[in-house]
């Protein structure tokens, strides 16, 4: 279960549904892990058939700016990163949030 309340979850399902509705989303970090801080980072690697374009990357940073979250949120293209750090992602753990909501 990812560490973050349901009125968190909901801005963040919200504007991912708003800006990337056909990708994969995946929570990591210690959001993920259960030992986040009270203010610690929520670590999303969007997961899509092809690198995602930088515009769209940087409105979704910008949303999740402008909301109202009390944490900052990083969000990353699988796409956009080399295989090393994809392979920590895979070995340390994520769950996927988006894709399930999204199929339901």
């Amino acid at each position: 279960m990812i560490d973050i309340s349901e009125k968190n979850l909901k801005i963040v399902l919200d504007i991912l549904k708003q800006f990337v509705p056909s990708c994969e989303v995946r929570v990591f970090g210690s959001r993920y892990k259960g030992n986040a801080k009270k203010y610690s980072d929520l670590d999303l690697v969007i997961v899509g058939s092809e690198k995602i374009n930088w515009e769209i990357i940087s409105d979704i940073k910008e949303a999740f700016q402008e909301s109202d979250l009390t944490f900052r949120v990083d969000v990353i293209d699988w796409n956009d990163i080399e295989e090393y750090f994809r392979e920590i992602i895979i070995k340390s753990g994520y769950e996927v949030i988006f894709y399930k909501i999204i199929k339901s």
